[in-house]
């Protein structure tokens, strides 16, 4: 029978043997002459470590809002690497702490932890403790396999060894803490604490720290957002070994495992801001010749959305879908939304939403669906007939129109909404109150090909139908690319690309792009600033009346098809513009009086009564720009 105290003995002895047993393994090549560590070396095929100083690992691009604020990373491994300098003490303690105490102390491998890992695993029967360090990790991560074997195990020792030999203790945790995977697909230190509370890994609080720290046994297991519990009590151990180690106080302990885990919400930006992350990446195309560096290379993108406004855009939105269920059967499917907000005088991109939510799908609708825009093609017809020196008081007859047409004898008898009819009537008029038969009959007279080229000159590249259903807004547009064309109404003629990007630059802080956006007078600004003049009565006496009680100056168009399958509002200030389209993606119809006053509108309403609170409440005007960034392409003036 062993009793205790003989146990205790054979304990000891058994101790001492695996020390020496690992001692002797460790520097078996040294013992042994330069010739078998070479051949040693060799047989193991143990990669250069010098390859170190050029390793550039592959990182996240950042995308930021207009106000400083991170709102989404591109990447096939999200890290953003961060010199040591930018850790704070509790940060790096916390991973020393629970990963490799020991870690200022040995030369790459710590032969006495591997001593008590084995006497532990020995006496447990089976794997009771790892003793890889910090400098182990590095290794098998840059350049080993996973795999559980002796050789393995043996080149990791190799490797750890040699890195410590070229590199110095801080460069080593610097790379680690830069390189670990945290979970999430998170790699290193700040794209973890970016994913887990949205902030800097330099602010991380002691306790956030310990967190991250915790997910080095189980990134999966142990994920807060998934399994809370478990990563609160692996946290607290992280502390406890930190309060063990001397690296904080009993107080600074006691204190920190009472502290809630405080994480910011799971993937808290993507739903909303997913459609214009889409765009930028679409964007950023024209910029670089290898799409693939905005994966892999750790860019920082600045854009021009507002999180704000794309705030108040989801919420224009689902008011106004929550009011399309009260007006429909209950089962009815809801429809799908389109939103898109232009800085008027920049051609900012403050917002682009392309559907309800992008998680379920995030196609594109505001910059990738073309619709048909119905009624909003309308104020182009009508600037092509400024153009042509038409007033605003030239009268156009208002009644019912039939054409048959001369090859299949097929009837085309277009109405107006309401099959409402006004005889003569002005431009201005016709417009406000979005006259379906007065508007064609302008068409015949200012000609089809003259809207095609001045519809082309505002940069619409849409496959039109040469024929009078144009006058109906029949062909196709994306609703980013009409808004755009009113956005040009909006500053005198002047057409501006929309910008979503304003800048690129490397980590290191090297621009490789900066937004210089040359403007193009498409319009002569007499004809632009009539036509303004009209769509303001759209607001104060036409279609969109609904916004006439806002306290802002307004102008735009309300836009409905025929059958009820687009509703469409594009209105702005001088300031910003909106665009709302409302349909169904199978185009069906979206039930009677669906039209873009009662569909569009309410949402646009809503949206703009919010975002125009950031804008100077003033009076349109001419807007020419900076003169040595605007092309001019306009006709000239009749």
């Amino acid at each position: 029978m062993i009793t205790l105290e003989l146990y205790s003995i054979l304990s000891r002895v058994m101790y001492s043997r695996v020390i020496k047993l690992t001692i002797l393994i460790i520097l078996l090549p040294a013992m042994c002459g330069v010739s078998f560590g070479y051949a040693l070396v060799n047989y193991l095929e143990i990669p250069d470590v010098k390859q170190l100083e050029t390793y550039k690992p592959k990182s996240a691009t950042r995308l930021y809002a207009d106000d400083g604020t991170l709102f989404a990373e591109l990447f096939v491994e999200k890290r953003i690497p961060i010199p040591l300098t930018e850790m704070p003490k509790h940060l790096k303690l916390a991973f020393i702490a629970i990963e490799d105490v020991r870690f200022y102390k040995h030369f790459g491998v710590d032969v006495r932890g591997i001593a008590r890992a084995a006497y532990r695993n020995l006496i447990h029967g089976g794997i009771a403790e790892g003793a890889s360090t910090i400098t182990q990790q590095l290794a098998r991560n840059l350049y080993l396999t996973h795999a559980k074997n002796f050789k393995r195990k043996i080149e990791e020792a190799v490797l750890a060894i040699q890195i410590e030999r070229s590199y110095s203790k801080d460069e080593i945790l610097n790379m680690y803490l830069n390189l670990i995977y945290l979970g999430e697909g998170a790699h290193g230190v700040e794209a973890a604490a970016y994913t887990y509370f949205h902030k800097k890994a330099k602010n991380l609080t002691l306790e956030e720290s310990a967190t991250l720290a915790a997910l080095t046994k189980s990134p999966s297991r142990l994920s807060p957002f998934k399994n809370s519990g478990r990563a609160m009590g692996r946290r607290n151990i992280v502390l406890k070994k930190m309060y063990e180690a001397g690296f904080i106080t009993k107080k600074e302990y006691a204190h920190a495992v009472k502290q809630p885990m405080n994480l910011a919400p799971f993937r808290a930006y993507e739903k909303k801001t997913g459609y214009f992350t889409e765009y930028v990446k679409q964007m950023f195309e024209e910029y670089v010749t290898d799409v693939q560096e905005i994966y892999t290379t750790g860019l920082n993108i600045k854009t021009t959305i507002n999180l704000k406004m794309t705030d108040f855009a989801y919420e224009a939105i689902e008011k106004g879908l929550q009011s399309y269920r009260e007006r429909h059967p209950k089962g009815t499917e809801i429809p799908e939304v389109a939103l898109v907000a232009i800085e008027v005088k920049t051609g900012d991109v403050k917002v682009i939403i392309g559907g309800k939510n992008f998680i379920v799908s995030p196609y594109n609708r505001a910059v990738q669906a073309k619709r048909q825009p119905g009624s909003s093609f309308k104020p182009i017809i009508y600037l092509a007939a400024l153009e042509q020196g038409l007033s605003p008081d030239f009268i156009l007859r208002d009644a019912p129109l039939s054409f048959t047409n001369p090859y299949t004898k097929a009837l085309w008898q277009p109405k107006n909404y309401k099959n409402e009819y006004y005889g003569n009537v002005t431009m201005r008029k016709a417009l406000e109150l979005s006259l379906n038969t007065a508007t064609i009959r302008l068409l015949e007279k200012v000609g089809i090909d003259n809207v095609i080229d001045l519809a082309k000159r505002l940069h619409i590249n849409s496959n039109f139908e040469h024929n009078l259903s144009l006058a109906l807004g029949t062909t196709e547009i994306a609703p980013l690319d009409l808004a755009c064309a009113y956005a040009a109404f909006a500053r005198g003629g002047v057409y501006l690309p929309p910008v979503a990007i304003k800048n690129i630059s490397t980590i290191e802080g090297e621009e490789k792009y900066s937004a210089e956006i040359q403007g193009e007078l498409v319009i002569p600004p007499e004809i632009a600033f009539s036509l303004v003049d009209i769509m303001k009565g759209v607001i104060k006496n036409g279609t969109g009346r609904s916004a006439a009680k806002m306290p802002y100056q307004l102008a735009g168009k309300t836009g409905t098809t025929d059958d009820f399958r687009d509703a469409w509002f594009i209105g702005f200030s001088p300031e910003l513009l909106c665009a709302v389209w409302v349909g169904y993606d199978k185009k069906t119809n979206l039930g009677a009086k669906e039209s873009g006053g009662t569909a569009a509108l309410p949402i646009w309403i809503h949206f703009m009564s919010k975002a125009l609170q950031f804008y100077p409440n003033e009076d349109f005007q001419f807007f020419y720009g900076p003169s040595d960034r605007i092309q001019d392409s306009s006709p000239p003036a009749p």
